[in-house]
């Protein structure tokens, strides 16, 4: 893969905001962009920071964003792993324990 991910901090030529972007660039820098915050685009924009985005960085970004955010389908598979952590608590008597949670959601997670 030759494109990459990174996030912008840049500061507008006009306003003298600062803006905050991601974007996906190709091997000669080029590509597209969604502005998250600051003033909009005027081509006059000096870029103070850029962060490559790895996949370390994917990954745990990802869990900040999936649990405030979560997607039907991450929904549905919680929604699974609660009817069985309280199937497994019947079966033994109401209780469970630290080990069978720590199990049940490392099995959810792959």
């Amino acid at each position: 893969m030759t494109d990459r991910i990174v996030l912008d901090v840049d500061r507008d030529g006009w306003t003298k905001g600062l803006q905050l972007n991601i974007a996906q660039l190709d091997q000669d820098g080029c590509g597209t962009g969604y502005r998250i915050a600051g003033p909009k685009y005027n081509g006059s924009s000096e870029n103070l920071l850029r962060c490559e985005v790895d996949e370390r960085d994917a990954r745990e970004i990802r869990k900040y964003l999936d649990a405030a955010f979560p997607t039907p389908e991450a929904s549905e598979i919680r929604a699974q792993l609660l009817r069985e952590l309280a199937a497994e608590a019947r079966l033994k008597d109401g209780h469970i324990t630290w080990q069978d949670l720590h199990r049940m959601a490392s099995e959810a997670a792959s």
